[in-house]
């Protein structure tokens, strides 16, 4: 096209390019603070220019352009970043995720100083220790009673609150898992609605923005990653499952099982395996840490018991009774407790050797137990401090997981800014640019509009 018409139309295609690229500029500004916005350009191109390459009007004279138009609205991203990114996310949040629970875990076993089992253990020994100096001394038998006691209730309460904790936990995944549900169902629409968008021949970068939010959360709760099918479908993951393929959505609930919960897929069925993300946090708390610490609770009370009782049990009481049980036997950890006789009575601790008055020889060989290896060739005092040490350990690691992921993630997300970002001074700079281009392209449409006024005219018409 030529002539004033095709002077107009290209002046009309530079006001609707520049005006789409400020339309572009003005976006980027408006979303400079929205968090998992892409950067957006306008790549504009040059129209074919008349007459076509190839045709008789070609070789006469030279091409004349036919102006610009918007080739694509281009999103500043880079996928190898996002991917480095939500395999952060996954670690980061089980690191985050576990611990919360380890430090609830820490605060039970060690509440204060004084307080913990190994420390009540060595005011135990002390305790025995006295009654063997005076045997016939009914207040320090009361005095180690009343510490018995105090070690068995200290025993079942860590028990009953490690079980809550893991009570807690369960709940927590739960509403993990609720998450987790409905983001796949918002992934899924949206999946939807930039396939609709693609077909239609347009760039859908906001839905792309917005899914990557969604899929970066998934990631931060169970670690999965996005993959790209042939046929172009976004699909998720889950142990080898799919929880999201293109528009489906294979929903994953919770079941509780013969060892406590299971997390399942509705794909088949089956029990899945979450180790990554905050559901992995979790359950490593819930299934590993946690039964850990209970186990080795279990372990040094049920050694506890036995080694007392076997002393007691050959030791005679003020009253002359020998052959009972100091603390109830078959107890564990969960229910640690006094014989009823010795609780009715102090006068039942067997602390002599043969019923002989101020013998406290049984009441020895019990405080002896301080220093005796009974539990896997360790005494039950370095069991104790070993169990606050395994629980120290767990929390020191997973704290430093956190601050490594933390400091990493942070790298990545700087560069992903440098590549994403919308900086204000550059698009301020941009945006004029395309004004001063709009209004250049409005006076081509005024000249043109002024020559074609001035022909018309003269020709009378």
């Amino acid at each position: 096209m030529s002539g004033l018409f095709g002077i107009i139309h290209l002046g009309l295609s530079a006001l609707l390019s520049h005006r789409s690229a400020l339309s572009v500029r003005s976006h980027n500004l408006a979303n400079a603070d929205t968090p998992g916005y892409s950067r957006q350009d306008a790549i504009l191109g040059a129209n074919p220019p008349v007459p076509a390459a190839g045709t008789a009007e070609a070789l006469i004279g030279g091409q004349h352009g036919t102006g610009v138009h918007v080739v694509t609205i281009h999103r500043a991203r880079e996928s190898f970043l996002g991917v480095q990114a939500r395999i952060c996310k996954g670690a980061l949040g089980r690191y985050r995720a576990a611990t919360s629970a380890l430090r609830e875990a820490e605060s039970i076993l060690a509440p204060s100083p004084g307080e913990d089992v190994s420390a009540l253990l060595d005011r135990f020994w002390d305790a025995w220790e006295s009654v063997a100096n005076q045997p016939e001394n009914l207040g320090l038998r009361r005095v180690l009673r009343e510490l018995a006691i105090t070690l068995g209730d200290t025993f079942q309460h860590c028990v009953q609150r490690l079980n809550s904790v893991r009570l807690t936990l369960d709940d927590g995944i739960q509403a993990r898992v609720d998450e987790v549900n409905d983001l796949a169902a918002q992934i899924a629409e949206q999946n939807r609605r930039i396939s609709v968008a693609q077909a239609e021949g347009r760039a859908p970068n906001d839905l792309l923005d917005a899914r990557d939010v969604l899929l970066d959360r998934l990631a931060e709760i169970t670690g999965a990653l996005p993959v790209n099918s042939e046929v172009g479908h976004l699909i998720v993951y889950l142990d080898g499952r799919p929880l999201v393929q293109g528009q489906s959505v294979y929903p994953i609930s919770v079941v509780s099982g013969a060892g406590g919960i299971e997390i399942h897929s509705s794909y088949d069925d089956a029990a899945i395996a979450i180790t990554n993300g905050e559901i992995g946090g979790l359950l490593y708390a819930r299934d590993t840490a946690i039964p850990d610490y209970l186990n080795q609770l279990d372990s040094l009370a049920t050694t506890l018991i036995a080694e007392v009782n076997a002393r007691h049990q050959t030791g005679f009481g003020l009253d002359g009774v020998t052959g009972r049980d100091f603390f109830l036997a078959g107890a564990t950890a969960g229910d640690l407790a006094l014989d009823p006789a010795i609780l009715a009575d102090e006068q039942a601790i067997a602390a002599a050797a043969a019923d002989v008055p101020g013998d406290g020889s049984i009441a020895l060989q019990i405080a002896n137990l301080r220093t005796a290896p009974v539990l896997a060739g360790r005494t039950l005092n370095e069991v104790a401090y070993a169990l606050l040490g395994a629980v120290g350990n767990d929390l020191g690691a997973h704290d430093s997981g956190v601050q490594a992921q933390e400091f990493a993630l942070a790298q990545i997300e700087q560069q992903q800014q440098s590549v994403s970002g919308v900086s204000i001074d550059e698009e301020i700079t941009y945006l004029t640019l395309s004004q001063r281009a709009y209004e250049a392209a409005a006076r081509i449409v005024t000249a043109a509009d002024q020559m074609l006024g001035i022909v018309l005219e003269r020709m009378g018409v």
